[in-house]
């Protein structure tokens, strides 16, 4: 804990890192409110499980479409206002979730938590990333990962323990009620660094200026007039940066990390209950393990992201992220020769160390996501780097689970390693780039 502090204490800027942390916490935390309580609502709304889990694909959804114009939006109007209003937008989705007598409500309610959660990373990131100089923008990183990480793990411990308590509807209010509380707070203690402040307040000849630029590019023709480079250029007026290699290997890379983590994060339980066959406590138990890990690492490995080469340094996370999950095939061969504390300690060992290796990608390639990022702009590239999050967070549990159903879940979880291996190359590819 010492050396946490000692980290944050280093950052150039605590006060608005903290602050952004924990808004990142709020966020993701409003983002799995409704996985704890999917058996009440089953009951209580007399819906299917299938339908329950459309609130979710429904929700990541409109987080995915919407995060790029966020992006935009944020770099236009400034990246607190838009983060603030996103906070305060998924806290009236629970409100009005709380309130639902009906399926179709809190499907409504979902639809407008992904919409106003859209904003978040775009905003978010950028402001760490404006506030932050490179010496200490991994260490910023790793906090504002860490603040993520601790709003995933608080979710079914809270929601889940007060809708055992009460029931889920005040669940969701007092979540609801908390993101407001600190959304006050976050607006009157955050300031934004004296060196963006014409970005977070753009004057209108700014952004006449930008349309009109945009215009004339998109029909000028000059020496390199094919049609690719004129939808190049349209697409650079839109996003305000260049569309270059870098940007888009970090993007693909963004992609796959996130179809990891989430495809983890959905089937280690399952893997644990059905492809070893532990009891469901232990599955969970384990899980727990592997997501105390994942905070440790954001905050750890982030500091490592400002020593050393993040190219070389992500292709070891990913490196070790796939040799792990390979590895749980000989959990599976060993099972029945083992007694079963040595099973239950070799699955602690070996998903706390997937949980260090996979999340520590995170803040490896926001840190690398930070180096494209300037400050007139950096709205716009998170906005498209956390769109392609979004992608994967959605694409991986379709695919995994697809295999799950075909094959079995034994066969599913250590498949995903082939995702570590491409994530590993393209790495690689980013640490050569100029």
């Amino acid at each position: 804990m010492r050396a946490l502090l000692a980290e944050y204490a280093e950052i150039e800027r605590p006060r608005n890192v903290g602050l952004i942390s924990f808004s990142h916490g709020i966020n993701e935390f409003y983002g799995l409110v409704i996985p704890p309580i999917i058996p009440l609502l089953v009951t209580d709304l007399d819906i299917t499980y299938a339908a329950a889990g459309l609130l979710l694909t429904v929700f990541y959804a409109m987080y995915s479409v919407f995060q790029l114009p966020a992006g935009m939006i944020a770099d236009r109007i400034g990246k607190k206002r838009l983060l603030v209003w996103g906070l305060v937008g998924m806290a009236i989705g629970l409100l009005v979730a709380s309130t639902a007598q009906t399926y179709e409500v809190l499907l409504m309610a979902k639809v407008l938590m992904g919409i106003a959660g859209s904003t978040y990373h775009p905003a978010g990131m950028a402001m760490i990333s404006d506030s932050e100089t490179s010496e200490t923008e991994g260490k910023a990183m790793g906090v504002f990962g860490l603040g993520g990480q601790i709003g995933v793990a608080s979710a079914p411990v809270i929601i889940g323990g007060i809708a055992a308590l009460v029931d889920w509807r005040t669940a969701l209010l007092v979540a609801a009620g908390v993101g407001i509380v600190f959304t006050v707070v976050f607006q009157f203690l955050y300031r934004t660094p004296p060196a963006t402040m014409s970005t977070e307040d753009p004057t209108d000849e700014a952004i006449d200026g930008g349309t009109d630029t945009t215009d004339d590019e998109s029909i000028r023709t000059d020496g390199d007039g094919s049609i690719a480079s004129r939808i190049q250029r349209q697409i650079q007026g839109i996003l305000r940066f260049e569309l270059t290699t870098g940007i888009v290997l970090v993007s693909l890379v963004t992609l796959l990390v996130s179809l990891q983590i989430r495809s983890i994060q959905t089937f280690a339980t399952g893997f644990v209950a059905d492809g070893v066959g532990q009891t469901t406590s232990m599955a969970n138990g384990v899980f727990f393990v592997m997501l105390s890990a994942s905070a440790v690492s954001s905050i750890w490995v982030g500091s490592l992201a400002d020593r050393f080469d993040r190219g070389r340094l992500g292709v070891l996370a990913a490196t070790t992220t796939s040799l792990l999950l390979l590895s749980t095939m000989l959990v599976v061969a060993l099972e029945a020769t083992l007694i079963d504390w040595m099973v239950t300690g070799l699955l602690a060992v070996v998903f706390g160390l997937l949980g260090l290796a996979v999340y520590g990608c995170t803040p490896i390639k926001n840190a690398l996501i930070s180096e494209y990022a300037t400050s007139d702009a950096s709205g716009s590239i998170f906005g498209v780097t956390q769109t392609a999050s979004s992608a994967g967070s959605a694409a991986g549990p379709a695919i995994f689970g697809y295999v799950a159903t075909e094959f079995s879940i034994a066969v599913a979880f250590p498949l995903i390693a082939v995702v570590g291996g491409i994530i590993a190359v393209g790495f690689y590819t980013l640490s050569r780039q100029p």
